[in-house]
């Protein structure tokens, strides 16, 4: 028995005629009604009452019509999500990133994306930058969202997606939490707290870029803390911390939030979405697409 036998006999009771089911399918009749005849024989049963002009069940044959239609359902459900995720619009993907990133921009943008690509399974690891770069190397993930400027690894693709402002948290009664912006140079002499999850090490080397001298290095503090801790401690008065805009929207640990500048503006850091050029999976470009940038 064939795919194509099944077929045949669904075409032909449907049209309630051989020459009618020939026409929908594009054969000859005689095809029809030879193709037909096999798969009787086979079964050893006949399908079709041919005493009349018209293709009609017998009563073996309305048995058989049941399953064969759910046979040819079954097939054609597999072939339109075959296709489906051969177009990227179905399968799964995931995503990496740092756990900083759990708000903002990034859990925006896969809210977005799972209600506009239902069929989609979106997969979100939590890991440091060294994981996520070895995830995407050995295909584990399929892309991961990072700190840094696109063209970071030499091994991946990276296209740049948005950047936020970078704020210093400080504790509510510090001195400068009176002034709306901070510049740089108003850091100085201040003891910074830095986590050694990423995007601390990131941090570090901001800190060091705009504030170290031949002759004199801001005062870092790396702590094995997650985020909120390092707040929490900026909090009890332990030090201040750089951190990205998204935290603002952490609350209730005696923290507050300003703006870094320098003589150009405030000061921003930008994100990068980095993945294998020969990755394998056709929904990671859907999910590309819809996490560049809007122009």
């Amino acid at each position: 028995m064939e795919l194509r036998h099944i077929r045949y006999v669904v075409a032909a009771a449907r049209n309630g005629s051989f020459s009618a089911a020939a026409h929908e399918l594009h054969v000859r009749q005689p095809i029809i009604s030879r193709r037909i005849k096999e798969l009787e024989d086979e079964l050893g049963i006949s399908l079709f009452d041919r005493s009349s002009s018209r293709a009609r069940l017998t009563p073996s044959g309305e048995e058989f019509i049941v399953d064969a239609r759910r046979i040819i359902e079954d097939i054609r459900r597999l072939t339109q999500r075959a296709e489906a995720s051969k177009a990227g619009k179905l399968g799964r993907v995931v995503v990496g990133f740092y756990k900083s990133l759990s708000i903002g921009h990034l859990r925006t943008s896969l809210l977005e994306f799972r209600q506009s690509h239902p069929s989609i399974d979106v997969e979100p690891i939590e890991a440091s930058y060294i994981e996520l770069r070895a995830g995407v190397i050995t295909g584990a993930i399929d892309v991961a969202v990072i700190l840094g400027d696109a063209g970071r690894s030499n091994l991946l693709n990276s296209i740049a997606l948005w950047t936020e402002q970078l704020v210093v948290a400080l504790p509510e009664n510090h001195p400068l939490a009176e002034k709306p912006v901070i510049y740089w140079p108003e850091l100085k002499g201040e003891r910074f707290l830095v986590s050694h999850q990423d995007p601390g090490p990131d941090i570090r080397n901001i800190l060091l870029r705009h504030l170290a001298a031949p002759s004199d290095h801001p005062e870092i503090v790396t702590r094995r803390l997650s985020r909120e801790s390092i707040l929490s401690e900026v909090g009890s008065g332990q030090g201040i911390s750089l951190q990205c805009e998204a935290v603002s929207g952490i609350t209730g640990l005696g923290v507050v939030y300003r703006p870094v500048h320098d003589g150009s503006g405030a000061t921003r850091l930008g994100y990068i979405a980095c993945w294998r050029p020969d990755s394998p999976n056709p929904v990671l470009k859907t999910f590309l697409d819809a996490l560049k940038p809007k122009r």
